[in-house]
């Protein structure tokens, strides 16, 4: 896990500016080593977070050994020490790195060998012959690279934003970014755009190259989110669960493989407990596994109960530190954090997920397993149980749909939607892009043209079926804004998140059942349920409510209202009345949830704008 960053100039003094600015920015992302290389046309700068072989044969950047090839790269894949074994059975190697493991396996591949990763990365790799670049993402995009193109035809690239904004000079907003996120609370969802107008992201799953001069990228898919025929899904049997626990497992084991301490954060809810679960089984209480939890103790949203079963389960297996998010002032903390992930961010539980990585800093644990990317593999959001049912409405399953439904407690609007979303999808979607349309009429009137000419605007609206709703979910509105906050809360304590519902095999697995095997008798995430009972306390095995790591909005504002004020100010962005409306609400009168989450969009951006010197 490190920081990579690289720039295409023929001005040595601007290469070896922009090398130094790229240390200083990026130096939580790997405080242990840092190395720069650079020839008449590019520059290279890494900072090292040394996970696999601590010594100097895992510095960077990295020789091929024939050296044409220059690597820089951020990530860890977990199956490199079986990729020497298939590709260099008879190769000696200088250390037992995974850098050293890709370098050579891309001088005998080429972009092939994305194909064989199993992990996460960003990739940056220079051919001295071709006077090219190769930079690459995983398949989800857990590792982030961003780049732009400045006027002077400089092109340069980055693990984050921060080295490639000008120093001094005003920052062009994305307006339909903006606009989305302030509206809709979407983000992360546009593809390679971000908050800044000038800087985006090469896509997941992708790779690009790069040549001097270049004044566009274009993006090549090396993987796609997988899309099975319903005729060719089979259904789930005692073999499929046994399949899916060893994969299961085997995602969480493949991902202890660390020459550094290693520990994993635990909300209580099913996702994190079953990752705590394995390491647990797999270990003794002579080296328990280090356990990171944040809960809200006297409030209907906390969750110890369900983290004292897991750990009641495992006993002195596991040694856990808990966090009181009680105890947040966001007065002292918010502008922090938005600093950190350097774009606004839609859901408070980030500052939580930082106070986990806090505490795993302070105890010495370089490595944290999460749970993150089961929901959206396994499909377990509410939304996702009205597709399913919609899905086999439409297939007229009645014998399955409806008895679920029952169970369900939906009420009459949502079970109209549900049936709108069965035999009249169009109308269904219209409803929701007029619904969607009715939420930007706050914005200013710049911002709702900015979204009016757009595709990308009514997307999300469209993917109201079961297929549509899994790209939804992996490339738009949940997965992106999840790996990003792990990412940058992690490396900003210089520590490394794992996310083992990521590695792309259960993906592929799962997306071969029958969709009706995702729900049964009231339960989401059957499937995770059922392979993973065995490391379930009881009390985890039956919830069915789904929180994660709750953080007390309403509170938080309530309690630094006058702050809030100040810091939002006059602006033009939004109808002042209505900001001015939602402050009101907390300072006496009735609140709701809609006031809340929008005014802390307000407060994000705003905070956002002051700390990045950005034009909206």
């Amino acid at each position: 896990m490190c920081g990579i960053a690289a720039i295409f100039s023929q001005d040595n003094f601007r290469k070896d500016s922009f090398i130094s600015s790229a240390h200083l920015l990026q130096k939580h992302r790997g405080p242990d080593s840092r190395g720069q290389w650079k020839d008449e046309n590019i520059g290279l700068a890494h900072q090292r977070l040394s996970i696999q072989d601590l010594s100097e044969a895992g510095n960077q950047p990295m020789f091929s050994e024939s050296g044409r090839f220059v690597m820089i790269y951020n990530g860890e894949i977990y199956n490199h020490l079986s990729l020497r074994k298939r590709f260099f059975p008879q190769k000696k190697w200088i250390g037992h790195s995974d850098t050293e493991t890709l370098i050579a396996l891309f001088e005998k591949e080429g972009v092939s060998m994305f194909q064989y990763l199993i992990g996460m990365w960003a990739i940056a790799i220079w051919d001295k012959y071709e006077k090219r670049l190769l930079v690459s993402r995983d398949r989800y995009g857990q590792k982030p690279l961003y780049y732009r193109f400045f006027s002077n035809g400089e092109i340069a690239v980055a693990s984050e934003i921060k080295p490639l904004l000008i120093s001094g000079q005003k920052n062009k907003g994305n307006s339909l970014m903006i606009a989305e996120y302030l509206a809709l609370g979407n983000y992360g969802h546009l593809a390679e755009q971000t908050f800044f107008a000038d800087v985006n992201q090469l896509l997941p799953g992708s790779y690009a190259w790069i040549y001097p001069g270049q004044i566009s990228l274009k993006h090549i898919k090396y993987w796609e989110i997988p899309m099975v025929p319903a005729k060719e899904k089979i259904n789930v049997g005692k073999e499929e669960i046994l399949e899916l626990k060893n994969l299961l497992v085997e995602a969480v084991s493949s991902q202890t493989i660390s020459d550094v301490p290693l520990g994993a954060s635990l909300s209580g809810g099913l996702d994190s407990s079953l990752i705590v679960g394995i390491l647990a089984s797999q270990t003794t209480e002579n080296n328990p596994v280090s356990v990171f939890t944040a809960q809200t103790p006297g409030s209907k949203w906390d969750e110890s109960p369900f983290v004292k079963s897991v750990c009641e389960k495992y006993g002195k297996n596991i040694e856990l530190y808990v966090k009181d998010l009680n105890q947040i002032k966001i007065s002292e903390i918010l502008e922090k954090t938005i600093e950190i992930q350097e774009e606004p961010f839609g859901d408070p539980s980030i500052i939580g997920h930082g106070y986990l990585m806090d505490m795993a800093k302070e105890v010495g644990i370089k490595v944290v397993l999460g749970g993150q990317g089961a929901d959206e593999v396994f499909r377990g959001y509410h939304h996702n149980i009205k597709q399913l049912f919609s899905y086999e409405l439409r297939r007229l399953n009645f014998s399955y749909v409806l008895p679920e439904m029952l169970k369900s407690n939906f009420g009459l609007q949502e079970t109209a939607r549900i049936f709108f979303g069965a035999y009249y999808p169009k109308f269904e979607r219209r409803m929701r892009i007029n619904s969607r349309k009715q939420r930007k009429n706050f914005l200013s009137l710049k911002l709702r043209e900015a979204t009016e000419n757009s595709e990308m605007t009514n997307m999300l609206a469209y993917a109201n079926n079961w297929e549509e709703g899994l790209k939804e979910s992996i490339s738009g509105v949940h997965l992106p804004h999840l790996v990003h906050y792990d990412d940058r809360n992690g490396m900003a304590r210089s520590l490394e998140g794992r996310m083992p519902f990521l590695d792309h095999r259960l993906l592929e697995l799962v997306t071969k059942f029958k969709p009706e095997n995702y729900f049964e008798n009231g339960y989401s995430k059957n499937l995770i349920r059922k392979a993973g009972k065995e490391f379930l306390p009881e009390k985890v095995f039956k919830r069915k409510d789904k929180l994660g790591f709750f953080t007390p909005l309403n509170e938080m504002l309530s309690g630094d209202i006058n702050w809030v004020e100040e810091k939002i100010g006059n602006v033009d962005w939004v109808n002042n009345q209505s900001v001015m409306n939602d402050i009101d609400s907390f300072k006496g009168v009735k609140k709701g949830a809609d006031a809340s989450e929008r005014l802390w969009r307000i407060l994000s951006l705003a905070c956002w704008a002051k700390l990045f010197n950005v034009s909206i």
